[in-house]
């Protein structure tokens, strides 16, 4: 296989250029091809947004499931950048959706802490693991929650989120609300479901994560 087609593919794919990336195939260029670091083509054309590449890419047999040194997807890519027409794509195409990175993250993490709730609707669709967790035991509900999406908050406890999740150091949606000073947020998840008398790791409940001396939120979680 040339090298050089392959390296020029995989610049075409990174710069958008689809009159190249169709040149560079009819010429035998590998459409799996990697750099260094493992990444694709696909990987490039995905987290920048060529749609037009990206289905080329699959209609001449891309491996949709690759994944680079650090086992990010090209699905992970389109979803952190709010690309649902991507994603879609990628996904009819056999794309895992609940894929993971070496860190646990999901495409569904990234796209929430993103609030990217158009791709979060589309993932979800799909079959994401709303209540998947990564390396430190966090969920796409919490990543909303600690980004103060409100939109993707709202939409993941519709459809069933565990508002009452814990990571590793034991903290909840609800103690990262208070922590953050979301004084309304807070009180939207205490209207959801969210248990007030729950302990983190360190015997603290939410009551003592409020740093704003609220004292709306304060009686509420007295």
């Amino acid at each position: 296989m040339d090298q050089t087609l392959n390296d020029a593919l995989l610049a075409a794919c990174s710069t958008g250029n689809l009159d190249e990336v169709n040149r560079l195939i009819e010429q035998g260029a590998d459409v799996n091809c990697k750099n260094g670091d493992g990444r694709t083509g696909l990987m490039r054309a995905s987290k920048r947004g060529y749609e037009e590449i990206v289905k080329k890419l699959i209609e001449h047999g891309v491996d949709v499931r690759a994944r680079d040194k650090n086992n990010d997807t090209a699905l992970m890519g389109a979803a952190k950048h709010g690309y649902r027409g991507i994603c879609q794509m990628l996904l009819d195409a056999g794309c895992e959706v609940n894929s993971h990175d070496n860190n646990g993250r999901t495409a569904l993490m990234r796209a929430a802490f993103q609030g990217e709730l158009a791709v979060v609707e589309c993932l979800v669709e799909a079959g994401a693991d709303m209540n998947a967790y990564d390396a430190k035991g966090r969920t796409a509900l919490m990543e909303a929650v600690t980004a103060f999406k409100v939109d993707v908050i709202h939409y993941l406890l519709a459809k069933g989120a565990d508002v009452n999740r814990r990571d590793n150091e034991g903290c909840t949606c609800l103690m990262r609300a208070c922590y953050g000073g979301y004084t309304d947020l807070a009180i939207f998840l205490l209207n959801r479901g969210a248990d007030k008398s729950v302990k983190d790791n360190a015997g603290r409940t939410a009551l003592e994560y409020v740093r704003n001396n609220d004292s709306e939120l304060i009686e509420l979680l007295k």
